[in-house]
């Protein structure tokens, strides 16, 4: 159906309302029509005369008889734009809105109503549509197509950005539909890919028709354009909403379930291969219990990796087709096969693709991907070296029950205590064995961890056990096998900065330079940060630099490298803006000019809230508006800074001494704003809610007890110094 013309209608909420309430009360007849068939008022229904009204009293109702009134029902808007359906009524196209209301012709006027040819009237109009409408109804009417192209298209943007997404769903699928081949038609699809998750709330998981959706028009943004930043956008988007359905992939299990009421909830080894699964394992490797059948719990594994399946194919498709393009993100795409390639237990494979970006792509400072890359390549490693050496180690142990071992733990008073005995005598033992896996195996892992905990000594005498860990013996030597344990980060970044010292690779240079700093190692030598080096540093180098120069009270230069990093990699966002916010802020502080201090942070949480240093910015920007409060004496600064720390206590994934500070500052707050009973209050919330806190609890108790003298309150003073003294005993011992 080519579009000719859509019609955009909006009505006075007040008047509509009215509208539909006055026809919801009159049956399913047009306004202003006639009953057929009316019957005299003086006739009864069955043409007897009307009975009296003591034939007509209703008999007494109870009080739990009494039906509980509806909820009134959200009223659908006639508002918003009607597109043509393809059909006609007296020679006229038929139109309709996102809420399903009709817009057509009955031969001499227009009508809307919420049925094609008749129904309930919202309004009426005239011959032509651009004439005034009943209710108040403003008409635009869009005739010509190179007029309606552009109007939808800029309409949609706008419903989009108002957040209603129907009538932006609706328009952008019009536009696909009737100017397929238009160069605007690749935005239209990136559109439509974001907005086809745009219902579901953050606590709900999308379906798979959703999922699908989406994907299906992520991918025609890669097929109808050649601009790189669109296509980037496009996989990444499409990457991100893979991601949020590894962590919970529901929507993709009630779609693998067949729902039979005749049988349980499964999926059958029949129905396996018609499903719509890309696995590359087979059947058997998702039946874990040998039933023939997937149950929820086996399908939830199945449709985790089938999603990280998807991520690695994806961002390796995008690396392939894209990586001589200018402008491409590859090593961001890397990054993202090797988390994939991580979350389907092939760490090593993912090791091994970073080293080979970072020795391929680090001499480009334009590459900001590598900057992450080598921040993960350092976790990574250290993780599952340690992953790998301590579930190893114990592994070896529980092959050789007699073998002595004696270690050291210190238990939760703080003493040490020595335990002697052979592996199995340990094990067996639970008051030794938890003590012996954590004195000797941090970092193993925590499934094998949770089996010896469980078992016991019933790893020894029972055969299935005994073989089941045999098993895991053998596949964790195949895992330290291939794991490139030559490339450790400290061998690594020291080969690669001889590399690059060698060919004169000044970017690589630095940012092993950077990297080695971070691991602690001193085989690069000393080396302070130069202006002149700016030119040829990559956006994590500028960060590194900018933290060296501050520690050093070099201020300017730091100012300078923020500055270089804003300037030539501002676009880039996220984390690369809040570093340099981060710093800059941090520039101001030991400068005491907290007003900007204080601003510098605000547009580094900005930027990227959840950075892994947000609430240290938190906690800076409260005590930066703090110190402009005490000097102003501005009641909207002592707000900001109450509102910045009440962000960090009310963080559960910030530390307890953070969190306790913050809820202590908003309690000096409160006191400078000479306010001692809300003080008062704030000091014993701390009390309260953070008892463990050792420097700031004590502190609290005494503000407390200071606040409620000042305000002259002597009688709560002896009830807290109470407190405080039980609060010692218990603390303090």
């Amino acid at each position: 159906m080519k579009l000719q013309n859509f019609v955009a209608l909006s009505f006075s909420i007040f008047s509509v309302i009215l509208v539909l309430f006055l026809s919801a009360c009159g049956g399913e007849e047009e306004q202003g029509g006639q009953s057929e068939n009316k019957q005299d008022s003086n006739v009864g229904g069955d043409g007897m005369p009307p009975s009296t009204p003591a034939e007509n009293t209703p008999p007494p109702v109870k009080q739990d008889e009494i039906a509980t009134p509806e909820k009134p029902k959200a009223v659908p808007s006639p508002n918003g734009v009607y597109l043509p359906t393809g059909e006609e009524k007296n020679g006229k196209a038929v139109y309709e809105n996102q809420e399903g209301f009709s817009m057509w012709n009955d031969g001499v006027s227009w009508k809307i109503t919420d049925r094609t040819g008749g129904g309930k009237v919202i309004s009426l109009g005239k011959e032509s549509i651009n004439d005034k409408w009943q209710n108040g109804g403003i008409a635009r009417f869009y005739p010509d197509e190179e007029y309606a192209k552009d109007a939808t298209f800029r309409l949609a943007v706008a419903f989009q950005g108002s957040e209603d997404n129907k009538n932006a769903i609706r328009l952008f699928e019009q536009f696909a539909l009737d100017f397929p081949d238009d160069k605007l038609v690749a935005e239209v699809y990136l559109s439509l890919g974001d907005l086809s998750i745009s219902e579901v709330s953050p606590d709900e998981q999308p379906s798979f028709e959703q999922i699908a959706n989406a994907r299906k028009n992520y991918k025609m943004v890669r097929i109808k354009s050649d601009n790189i930043g669109l296509i980037s956008d496009a996989t990444f988007n499409e990457g991100g909403l893979l991601e949020r359905v590894a962590e919970n992939p529901e929507g993709l299990v009630n779609f693998y379930y067949t729902f039979d009421k005749n049988k349980d909830d499964s999926l059958q080894k029949n129905e396996f291969t018609s499903a719509e699964i890309n696995a590359s394992k087979e059947f058997e490797e998702y039946d874990l219990n040998g039933d023939n059948q997937l149950d929820f719990g086996e399908l939830f594994d199945l449709a985790t990796f089938e999603s990280y399946l998807d991520i690695e194919n994806l961002y390796r498709e995008y690396n392939s087709q894209y990586a001589d393009t200018k402008g491409a993100r590859i090593s961001q795409a890397t990054e993202k096969v090797g988390f994939a390639c991580e979350k389907q237990g092939r760490p090593s494979e993912m090791l091994e693709m970073y080293y080979k970006n970072i020795e391929q792509l680090g001499n480009d400072p334009k590459s900001v991907g590598v900057d992450e890359i080598l921040k993960q390549y350092t976790k990574k490693y250290l993780e599952y070296e340690k992953l790998y050496g301590s579930t190893l180690n114990l592994l070896k142990k529980l092959q050789t029950p007699d073998e002595p071992v004696s270690f050291a733990y210190t238990n939760r008073k703080g003493i040490t205590e020595t335990h002697d005995g052979t592996v199995e005598e340990i094990v067996k033992d639970r008051r030794k064995l938890l003590p012996f896996l954590n004195a000797n195996f941090e970092g193993m892992d925590p499934k094998i961890y949770s089996e010896v905990a469980r078992l016991k000594g019933a790893i020894f005498v029972n055969p299935d056990h005994a073989a089941k860990f045999k098993g895991y013996l053998a596949k964790y030597i195949d895992y330290q096998n291939n794991f490139p344990s030559e490339n450790s980060p400290a061998n690594a970044f020291a080969k690669l900065l001889q590399q690059a010292t060698d060919s004169d690779q000044k970017t690589l240079e630095l940012r092993m330079r950077a990297a080695l700093d971070a691991v602690g190692s001193r085989v690069a030598g000393t080396y302070n940060p130069q202006i002149s080096d700016f030119a040829d540093a990559s956006p994590g180098v500028l960060v590194w630099m900018a933290e060296k120069m501050i520690a050093q009270n070099s201020l300017d230069d730091a100012v300078a490298a923020m500055e270089q990093l804003v300037d030539v990699y501002g676009e880039s966002g996220g984390e690369f803006l809040f570093d340099a916010n981060y710093l800059l802020g941090q520039a101001k502080e030991k400068e005491r000019d907290y007003q900007s201090a204080a601003l510098y942070f605000d547009a580094a949480l900005t930027n990227s809230s959840w950075h892994v240093n947000s609430d240290d910015a938190r906690m800076r920007r409260g005590y930066s508006f703090f110190e402009v409060a005490k000097s102003t004496k501005d009641p909207t600064a002592w707000e900001k800074a109450i509102s910045s720390f009440e962000e960090i206590r009310g963080n559960t994934e910030a530390t307890l001494d953070k969190r306790a500070e913050s809820s202590f500052m908003m309690g000096e707050c409160r006191k400078n704003q000479k306010d001692h009973a809300g003080a008062a209050f704030l000091y014993l919330e701390t009390t309260l809610n953070f008892p463990s806190a050792l420097k700031w609890a004590p502190k609290s108790y005494e503000q407390a007890i200071g606040c409620y003298e000042k305000g002259g309150q002597g009688g709560q003073v002896s009830m807290i110094e109470k407190q405080y003294a039980d609060w010692q005993r218990k603390f303090l011992k």
